[in-house]
């Protein structure tokens, strides 16, 4: 039987982090079992589903009715928590990122719906029930969709405990709580389980999820862009109004210099490498906090220059306007600049891999570098 490290992780986290007692991998249902609600009542919701989701045609194609759909239903990891909660997940661990024929979007609408009709006909309706998308690695074009899918299904479908956990969501939520459980783990009978205690064992699983973290989307580029130093020193204080382009101030261990050097070049030195919804993503303290990783107090990344820099009455937002109309924060605590480095070396990966070919990728790597150089000085 073929045994995907995906579906071991996700059986681990479900046992340890979300304390399932009964927890089962491939899981599909029987035709012997009861159903929780009639088939008429499931029909009438597969019909629904494909009015409220599928207009087009393009998430169900081929299926005709509901019994076929559930015919088809196989979920990765299903856990029953010592609460009588259900926990289903579906993984996709693509190493390249994210990908399927057809769609991203389609495939994992289609994966989620029919986890939604499967839970309602075998499950009762009063049990709480939690659904996870998990992929380590997602390129931002694939990214929106998914959250945009997920707004959706929250909308549609309030009383489902909907989890997506992609990129430093997944290091995050899953990957390291999982981690830390399985410290204290003695079933080496969970083939994820048996990795991590192998990785001890030769002196490797230091570092491991926090190198992932933010060396997952690989390297820019091979070898150093040209006029950087790979041990140059990077960060450190200076005045709102300081020229951020004198490496000559920046004092190892600081960042602010550094995201005041990559605000100038994404907004005003090449302000076409975001979107509209780029900046509006950057001007969500939800998004900054729980996709990107970053560790701002709360705060978004921009703000826009009819907003105020203060809150709670300290200036928050440096007075300098970058590109059309931002101020960028400044609540970068030191205590964080690991963490921000690594949220923000991610981030710049992901648009150096979108955006291959675009006259400002050079300079991105030269930011690129000097994140990385931080992290490496600060480890």
């Amino acid at each position: 039987m073929k045994i995907e490290m995906g579906e071991s992780l996700g059986y681990s986290f479900l046992r340890h982090v979300k304390n399932c007692w009964l927890v089962q991998t491939n899981w599909k249902a029987s035709e012997h079992w009861e159903k929780q609600v009639s088939d008429e009542e499931l029909e009438d919701t597969f019909r629904s589903m494909r009015q409220t989701f599928d207009l087009a045609g393009s998430v169900f194609k081929g299926t005709k009715d509901c019994a076929q759909f559930l015919r088809q239903a196989e979920i990765d990891v299903v856990g029953v928590g010592q609460d009588g909660s259900i926990h289903a997940i579906d993984v996709a661990f693509h190493e390249a990122g994210l990908n399927y024929g057809g769609g991203v979007g389609n495939r994992v609408l289609k994966k989620l719906l029919r986890t939604v009709l499967v839970l309602m006909a075998y499950h009762p309706p009063e049990v709480r029930r939690h659904i996870y998308f998990v992929s380590p690695k997602v390129h931002r074009a694939a990214q929106q969709p998914l959250e945009d899918i997920f707004g959706r299904l929250r909308e549609e479908y309030p009383t489902v405990e909907w989890h997506l956990f992609n990129n430093q969501v997944f290091a995050q939520e899953m990957l390291r709580p999982t981690l830390r459980a399985a410290d204290k783990v003695a079933d080496t009978s969970e083939l994820f389980v048996r990795s991590v205690k192998l990785l001890e064992l030769v002196g490797e699983l230091d570092g491991l999820v926090d190198f992932w973290k933010w060396e997952q989307m690989g390297p820019p580029v091979y070898g150093t862009p040209k006029g950087v130093s790979t041990h140059t020193g990077v960060g450190g204080p200076e005045s709102e109004e300081g020229n951020i382009g004198e490496s000559s101030k920046r004092v190892p261990g600081q960042i602010q210099p550094l995201v005041r050097g990559l605000m100038k070049t994404l907004l005003e030195d090449f302000p076409d490498l975001l979107d509209d919804r780029d900046l509006q993503n950057l001007q969500d303290s939800d998004y900054c906090r729980h996709i990107l990783g970053l560790k701002l107090g709360d705060l978004e990344l921009l703000r826009p220059l009819g907003e105020n820099r203060e809150v709670s009455g300290h200036a928050r937002y440096w007075s300098k306007e970058y590109g059309d109309g931002f101020y960028v924060c400044n609540n970068w605590w030191a205590a964080h600049h690991l963490d921000n480095a690594k949220s923000l070396l991610s981030y710049l990966s992901d648009i150096i891999h979108c955006k291959e070919g675009h006259p400002g990728i050079p300079d991105l790597q030269k930011h690129w570098y000097e994140l990385n150089d931080l992290i490496s000085r600060n480890q």
